[in-house]
């Protein structure tokens, strides 16, 4: 199934009751140089974009975010020693409350490029095993990003930083829309979904899975029998607060999305309660992307052909606690509906045994789980204190 790991980051200030004056302290910071370009490369880690960067003489693994702040780990803030400015409460994307303190860090050095003074969040991002299998300090996110121009070459990994999109000679031709800059200077841009504008989509680096629109709007294209290809499904939302409580969610195949001038076919998509509208990397992958906050343009160049998306699967996907490997989503119309449960605890799958899996196990495997060839998956469960052996069928559902 889809990873779901972008509810993760999402949200972080955006429910804060004093949205206002976070915003306007997130704005602060700059880049010491006037005059620059610098070519990094990234890797990828459990579908994330990670990057190196250089804090007080000593080099930090980053995950890069543009649809969160700057985000620091509790252990990275003290080793650092680095004192709060101040305290907030505030929701993640499952409305769970946290009071959460902000620090300064006065340079983060990207390659030769130093950003100073910028704003971080100091999160236990490191209570989420899937967030702690990254094995990140921290996350780079659009209030430090929105001081300079960005280009993904996500086909060759690597992204150039310059203080001026002159310098990244690009095409003639691109597919050019407009970016609305949120707080954090997080961006989003406007779409069109089966002839409905969609409003707000941000544009999120830090989703590694499917695009996710949001419930009012697909209740509307319901209603107008815009969407013809969905299932619905059970599960546990990841939030930076910890899970939800097993809730409702809807995979769909939109029949055609188009931003700027730029019309995309037969594109997955994923629905959930709280989610709001959002495009992440499955979709941004198969493009160039530059990102300008300054003049507020997004621009892409097709290197792929995005959308023409199936949805193959076993039908269930999975999440870690207790020291255990547990069913956490189930497709309503999958074989595994008809076997397994949400909370059976995983014994087997195939041959390998996840009896007490250990946490660190678990950050080795936990990415590809799910991710077999085979047409039929043979999984051991425990059920009420009863061991059961079931064959669950991959298929097509959308």
């Amino acid at each position: 199934m889809k990873k779901t790991l972008y509810l993760i980051l999402a949200a972080i200030f955006l429910s804060s009751s004093v949205k206002a004056q976070i915003n306007k302290i997130l704005k602060q910071g700059n880049v010491f140089q006037k005059d620059f370009k610098t070519t990094i490369p990234f890797t990828y880690i459990n579908g994330w974009i990670i990057i190196e960067v250089e804090i007080q003489n000593k080099t930090y693994n980053f995950l890069l975010d543009t649809g969160s702040s700057n985000l620091i780990t509790n252990e990275f803030a003290q080793e650092l020693n680095l004192n709060p400015l101040g305290t907030e409460d505030i929701k993640d994307i499952n409305k769970k409350s946290n009071s959460t303190k902000y620090t300064r860090i006065n340079n983060i050095k990207i390659k030769d490029i130093d950003f100073q003074k910028t704003i971080a969040a100091i999160v236990d991002l490191n209570a989420i095993t899937e967030i702690k299998c990254t094995k990140i300090d921290g996350i780079i996110g659009s209030n430090l990003m929105r001081k300079a121009v960005w280009d993904f070459d996500f086909k060759n990994q690597l992204i150039t930083i310059t203080s001026d999109e002159k310098k990244l000679h690009l095409p003639s031709k691109t597919i050019s829309s407009k970016l609305y800059i949120g707080t954090a200077g997080i961006p989003s841009v406007t779409i069109n979904i089966n002839g409905q504008k969609i409003l707000n989509n941000t544009v999120d680096f830090g989703n590694s899975g499917s695009n996710l629109l949001r419930a009012d709007y697909f209740k509307k294209q319901i209603k107008n029998k815009k969407i013809k290809q969905i299932v619905k499904g059970y599960g546990k939302n990841f939030g930076a607060f910890g899970r939800s409580d097993i809730e409702e969610f809807h995979h769909i195949i939109i029949d055609e999305m188009r931003i700027g001038n730029h019309t995309i076919k037969n594109l997955f998509a994923t629905v959930n309660k709280e989610s709001g509208n959002n495009l992440g990397l499955d979709f941004f992958k198969n493009y160039r992307v530059i990102l300008n906050w300054k003049t507020k343009k997004i621009k892409l160049i097709e290197k792929d052909i995005a959308g023409n998306d199936s949805f193959i699967s076993y039908g269930f996907s999975t999440l870690y606690e207790k020291k255990g490997i547990y069913v956490n989503s189930i497709i309503e119309s999958s074989n595994a509906s008809k076997l397994i449960k949400n909370g059976d605890k995983i014994l087997q799958i195939e041959n390998q045994n996840y009896i007490n899996i250990t946490e660190e196990k678990y950050c080795e495997i936990f990415e590809n789980i799910l991710d077999l060839k085979n047409d039929f998956l043979e999984i051991k469960v425990e059920r009420n204190g009863k061991k059961l052996d079931f064959k669950i069928l991959k298929t097509k559902l959308l």
